[in-house]
């Protein structure tokens, strides 16, 4: 029910100006009121509002009650105003309603623009991935520089293990050689240079070092020269490689020249060769870390180096000795069948330096002088031992920075992050271009469903976010715009 002035709207007169606008439809627009027009043509939004600017524009001074009958019946008269010939009870309408059928139309066209746009954005989101993934997982396999710039360390301080360390055997006391038996340069797999090698090797009071790239003596020799050049008076270099294959590491000290390597899984006959062909050379035999060429790789329940030969047959095919310190790990197997067999074996240490750190085993000699033949000698004649440090030298030194490997990391993690979803394993590199197992590639099939779930969890999200933050801005737009408006028409 409204009221304005003494006229009275109610059911009946909205059903026959319903009916009176119906029948004049074909002349409506000769029909409309005049103060009706001035309403039509603004927004229907603040009807109320748009009445009062009525009244001032077209009858200033007047009877607001009349001024309001006009607008009012005038409204009647037009069905445009209240589609479905009804007045204002609950509101302003601002059009005519929408037929079911064209709603149902309305609302497929929409569903189906709504599941061709995730669908687009599901598709493009996919092709990204696989980018990603050609991109980042080849830079992740070899692509990525290390993390520390190597080539800018130094090595600038001392260390002197014989002022707090005893060497094992509590009768050798005298000793004028604190040996590294087993060390890696740039020449293979090291990260320093043979220079920095011996920088190194000083620093961590070392007067004597075996170089032992593997399967070649090039490092050994470069570093030799080096040595002899800038540290006669400090240091030793006796040259040397680390011959490597699938069954076995050993060092062959003492030798100028490279022995060929066999293939990577050599014959028991093939081994004796190499040990016959080292002897031959004045050179002697070495083998290196035997704990570590026999611990369990998993998935293939086996040893890293698989087949390793036992330390009897390596008595017999006549190697000169065993590494019984390699870093930080013990040997105690070795070093017993060492002392077992002590008129045929030597026991040597080694630091098996590939990045630079703490030091943990001097090999201890009392040489005639401290040159490599003499050294060797007294090798030869199986007069050692060693002191160990299970914790370590200091101080330590970290690596700056390499400025390509920030450049280059974030495809290497982008790779990493898509190997979580396999396991990959390749097994032992063998040094000759192949690995000592067969790969396995385990594959999470669960995790990728969920990560496509998640995937398409998150499109939705950021869908809905999109349309409510757009929503929200427009509503904000409308609202600056009715502020504008209304301060215009003070």
């Amino acid at each position: 029910m409204m009221r304005a002035g003494s006229q009275e709207w109610d059911g009946q007169d909205r059903s026959s100006s319903s009916e009176a606008s119906r029948s004049s439809s074909s002349n409506h627009v000769s029909l409309e009121h005049p103060v009706t027009q001035s309403v039509r043509h603004r927004s229907l939004n603040s009807p109320i509002d748009s009445i009062h600017e009525t009244k001032e524009e077209h009858a200033p001074g007047s009877n607001g009650v009349h001024i309001r009958e006009s607008v009012i019946g005038a409204l009647a008269e037009t069905n445009h105003a209240f589609p479905g010939g009804g007045g204002p009870p609950g509101g302003w309408d601002n059009g005519p309603a929408v037929p079911a059928h064209r709603r149902r139309a309305m609302f497929k066209r929409n569903a189906l623009w709504w599941l061709l746009h995730f669908i687009q954005v599901l598709v493009l989101s996919i092709i990204v991935i696989l980018l990603l993934v050609a991109v980042g997982v080849p830079v992740s396999d070899n692509g990525v520089p290390q993390p520390g710039d190597y080539t800018k360390m130094e090595f600038d301080w001392k260390t002197d293990p014989r002022s707090y360390l005893k060497p094992m055997d509590s009768n050798f006391t005298d000793y004028n050689v604190l040996l590294d038996a087993h060390m890696h340069t740039t020449y293979s797999d090291g990260v320093l240079s043979p220079k920095q090698a011996i920088d190194y090797a000083i620093a961590n009071g070392y007067n004597a070092v075996i170089v032992t790239d593997h399967q070649t003596v090039a490092g050994s020799i470069a570093a030799k020269k080096y040595a002899e050049k800038h540290h006669s008076d400090q240091i030793t270099v006796i040259t040397g490689m680390e011959y490597t294959c699938c069954r076995i590491h050993m060092n062959l000290i003492g030798i100028n020249k490279s022995v060929a390597v066999t293939p990577p899984f050599p014959s028991d006959d093939e081994l004796r060769d190499v040990i016959d062909k080292v002897h031959d050379m004045g050179g002697l035999v070495i083998v290196n870390h035997i704990p570590w060429s026999n611990a369990t790789m998993l998935p293939w329940n086996d040893a890293r180096l698989p087949n390793n030969p036992s330390r009897e047959q390596l008595l017999d095919w006549g190697v000169d000795g065993f590494e019984v310190v390699n870093q930080n790990t013990f040997d105690l197997r070795s070093y017993q069948f060492v002392q077992e067999n002590s008129d045929r074996l030597v026991g040597l240490t080694g630091s098996d330096m590939h990045y630079p750190g703490s030091s943990y085993a001097w090999t201890t000699i009392n040489a005639e002088n401290r040159t490599a033949e003499a050294i060797l000698d007294e090798i030869r004649n199986r007069r050692t031992s060693f002191l160990l440090d299970a914790s370590g030298t200091r101080p330590l030194q970290q690596a700056p920075y390499n400025k390509n490997y920030f450049k280059y990391a974030p495809w290497g993690l982008i790779g990493d992050y898509f190997y979580g979803y396999a396991d990959r394993y390749t097994g032992q590199y063998s040094f000759q271009s192949t690995f000592c197992q067969n790969e396995v590639l385990d594959t999470h099939g669960a995790m990728m469903g969920w990560f496509i779930l998640w995937l398409i969890v998150s499109i939705l999200v950021l869908e809905i976010l999109y349309w409510f933050f757009r929503w929200l801005l427009l509503l904000a737009v409308h609202a600056i715009h009715g502020c504008i408006a209304r301060r215009r028409a003070r």
